[in-house]
Formats: C-alpha cells, sequence, structure tokens
C-alpha cells in the first residue's frame, strides 16, 4: 500500500503522545513493506525555525534534506516532509498528493480543524482513514472544545475512522453519529522496556500540568508533601500562571520535555495523572507501567484501559463544560470546579512509605504492561486498511462536504483556536 500520514504537527523529533504514537505507527507500516509518506509541519514557520529543525535532525543523524519551503529526509523507512518556510500547509499538502499518489491518506486529530483533512476528501480515487486521539479535539459530544455540524459531517465522509480505545470508539459512534472502531494504533517502542522503576527515585512526576490535566491535584499533594521531591515537565497546557504556580513551591523542579521518554523515567518514583477531563487514552501511563513506575491515575473517561486493571484508578471532580473562549497558549478554558485531594494524598503516602507495597504493585504494573506491549502490533490495523481498499469507497455517490464553504459561525478566539490546532507541538503525552 502507499499511504499518506496527513500530520498537521511535528512529526520529528516528537515530544507529544499523538506525534510519537503516530511516528511509530507509520514505522511499523513501513517495516511491513508499506511505502508510507509524512506530510508534517514546525509550530511556526520561517528561516529560523527552518534552520533549527535542520540543526535538530541532523544531530539525530536524520541526514536531512533543504527543500525549500520544506525539510526532507527518511526515518526508519518512512519519507518525511516537513513544511518550515511556507505557511501554506493546505497548497503544500495538496502538491504532495498528487506527487506521491497515495492510495490511503490517514488524517488524525491532531488537524481539529481540518486543514489537510478536507483536501484528502476532496481528492479522487484515494482512501481516508482518520485516527480518533483525544476526545476533545472532535467537533461534537459532552467532551467537545469546539462543537460544529460542519465538521461532524466531514467526519462522517472518511472512508474509516479508528479510535485509540473503546471508550473513544463508543463515544465518537454515540455522540457524532460516526462509525468507529478500536484497534491499536498507540504502539510502544520496538527498542526495549527497562525496568526503571524505584522505591528510592527521586520524584513523584507529572508530565503537561496544567488546568485541565489537573493540576490543582498536582501542586496540593507537593503542598502536603513538603518533603518529597516532585518534578513537572511542562509542555501544551502549561500556561504562565502554572508556572508561576510551580515555582512557589520550592520541592517542585521544573524538567524539559525528552525525546527519550526513559531519561525522565529513570528519575520517577511515581507517575501522577490526574486528569480532569476525558482523556482518550494515556500513553504515558503505560511508558511509566511498563518501565515498572507505579502510577496513580484518575477515573475518568479511558484511563482506566490505560491502567490495564492496575491500582490507583482515584476519584475526581470532572470538567463539566468548556467555555466559548481559549486561553493563551490556544486551549479551551474551563470551569476547574474543586477537588477533593485527600483519596490521592492516601494512596501516594502509602506508595512513599511501604517499600513492600511499592515493588509489589511496581512488579505488577510492568509485568501487565508488557505482557499488554507483546501483542500489540499494527497488524491489526494493516488488515483495517487492507479491508478499507477491497470495499467500495464510502464517498463514491455520495453526497460531499462543501468544502470550499465557510466553517460554521465562530467566535474570534474558536477560529484561531482552529487555525492554530488544539495543541502544541512540544509536549510528551498522549491523550
Amino acid at each position: 500500500m502507499r499511504i499518506l500520514l496527513a500530520h498537521n504537527s511535528l512529526y520529528y523529533p516528537s515530544y507529544g503522545g499523538g506525534d510519537k504514537s503516530n511516528r511509530l505507527l507509520m514505522e511499523a507500516l513501513a517495516a511491513g513493506g508499506h511505502t508510507v509518506r509524512v506530510v508534517a509541519r514546525v509550530e511556526r514557520f520561517g528561516e529560523e525555525a527552518h534552520a533549527t529543525l535542520l540543526r535538530e535532525l541532523t544531530a539525530r543523524g536524520a541526514a536531512p534534506r533543504n527543500a525549500r519551503p520544506s525539510v526532507e529526509f527518511r526515518l526508519n523507512g518512512v519519507e518525511v516532509r516537513i513544511l518550515t518556510r511556507d505557511p501554506n500547509l493546505r497548497a503544500y499538502f495538496a502538491a504532495q498528493l498528487r506527487a506521491f499518489s497515495p492510495e490511503i491518506v490517514v488524517a488524525s486529530t491532531d488537524d481539529p480543524a481540518h486543514l489537510m483533512l478536507e483536501i484528502a476528501l476532496r481528492t479522487p480515487r484515494i482512501r481516508v482513514v482518520y485516527l480518533v486521539r483525544a476526545t476533545i479535539a472532535l467537533p461534537f459530544g459532552p467532551d467537545s472544545g469546539l462543537p460544529s455540524e460542519f465538521q461532524t459531517e466531514a467526519l462522517r465522509q472518511a472512508d474509516g475512522v479508528v479510535a485509540v480505545g473503546e471508550y473513544v470508539a463508543q463515544y465518537t459512534r454515540q455522540w457524532g453519529g460516526v462509525e468507529a472502531i478500536h484497534v491499536p494504533i498507540s504502539l510502544l517502542d520496538p527498542g526495549g522496556h527497562p525496568d526503571l522503576g524505584r522505591f528510592d527515585n527521586r520524584f513523584v512526576g507529572m508530565v503537561n500540568p496544567c488546568a485541565v490535566k489537573g493540576i490543582s491535584i498536582f501542586l496540593a499533594l507537593a503542598e502536603r508533601f513538603p518533603h518529597v521531591q516532585f518534578a513537572a515537565v511542562p509542555t501544551w497546557g502549561t500556561t504562565a500562571a502554572d508556572f508561576a504556580a510551580l515555582r512557589k513551591r520550592p520541592n517542585i523542579s521544573i524538567l524539559p520535555p525528552v525525546d527519550d521518554i526513559d531519561d525522565l523515567l529513570r528519575l520517577t518514583r511515581v507517575m501522577l495523572a490526574p486528569s480532569l477531563w476525558a482523556e482518550a487514552r494515556s500513553r504515558m501511563i503505560l511508558e511509566a507501567m511498563s518501565r515498572g513506575i507505579p502510577v496513580m491515575a484518575s477515573d475518568v473517561g479511558g484511563l482506566a484501559e490505560a491502567m490495564l486493571g492496575m491500582d490507583y484508578l482515584l476519584p475526581v471532580n470532572p470538567v463539566a463544560c468548556y467555555r466559548p473562549t481559549v486561553d493563551e497558549l490556544m486551549v479551551p478554558a474551563v470551569e476547574i470546579p474543586p477537588q477533593d485531594v485527600g483519596p490521592w494524598a492516601m494512596v501516594l503516602e502509602r506508595l512513599l512509605t511501604d517499600r513492600g507495597h511499592y515493588q509489589q504493585l511496581a512488579a505488577q504494573s510492568r509485568r501487565a504492561a508488557l505482557a499488554y506491549a507483546r501483542n500489540l502490533s499494527a497488524g491489526p490495523f494493516e488488515a483495517y486498511l487492507e479491508t478499507i481498499l477491497r470495499s467500495p469507497g464510502r464517498r463514491a455517490g455520495a453526497r460531499r462536504p462543501n468544502i470550499g464553504a465557510p466553517l460554521s459561525p465562530l467566535s474570534d478566539d474558536r477560529r484561531r483556536l482552529l487555525a492554530l490546532r488544539l495543541k502544541r507541538a512540544n509536549t510528551h503525552v498522549a491523550h
């Protein structure tokens, strides 16, 4: 198969959970003998971004080629084209479609404005498969940050929709009337999963501390345990106010996001995932557990799937709705309800003081995650794509969305959110 990934984010280096998951999925398909190309973009266009990416790729041994207006390289069997200089992503993507002539275009929720999806949908003779990795990026349902009937109708024109978990698949079917299935699309690194969990490791960690991810619980725990070292890894959701709150706590260290997640996990004693919104399925949870690190996660959305039956799923008072505005990072603004940190403090106290319990949970978590990983492959997704190619195109004879029509009426903030994407690229999470 000739497969093109429409990736409205920075594909590599990949700090975001969705970015990394898309990369590993494409590399697995390439390893299976398929011809795979990726069209991606930098966060901000310009000469500085172009030069920076060339330096980063060269340092990582990717052998990039300076191709105006993009950077081109080959990574683990995948042809990668990253637009760097020209802000006209739609025109660049359309040109890549013509040049590569894929049989299938894979798009995903990293492109909530459907800038690339719409181009793919109106291109004749190709099939379009959409990956749902985050409910907030969907244009329908109670967890949507930007409801839009126009964009929902566009999703219904896809030849296939694949969700990252059963929770997300059911949500998509129930609230969007969009057919969706779940097969594995978030693979783990093929390079191995070292046992890094240690009772004496330095930090209680959290990635992407921000309002919707539960920074209020993280800060409250740091206050309750002043002699314990906490580590925060700010990414796409962490605002200036969040940074200020983190810096006020002397027992919180602020760490940068990393390419190799093991660099963070080998310092981590317990990983926190106290999300207050309906997470799809956290990549961070499985990565931590596979390294033998106990996880404390909120009992919302698809996090129960990610925890694989392990302790601890803890109660939170979840976000009920989103405001029709965005914050400084273009994330939908929310009203955060008060939280009871008591159950979280009780569990953390035990994990920090009971070495035997810690080691038992660490070993159980690692066994469960590695058993899950042994059965994790791109095979089911590959078979699904082959089925899509053999089936009549869903758009054959059907009314296509009026791609040239304006989007449904939105406030200025919401238009900016659509234009700039829901999430920032420099993060190591997934959801």
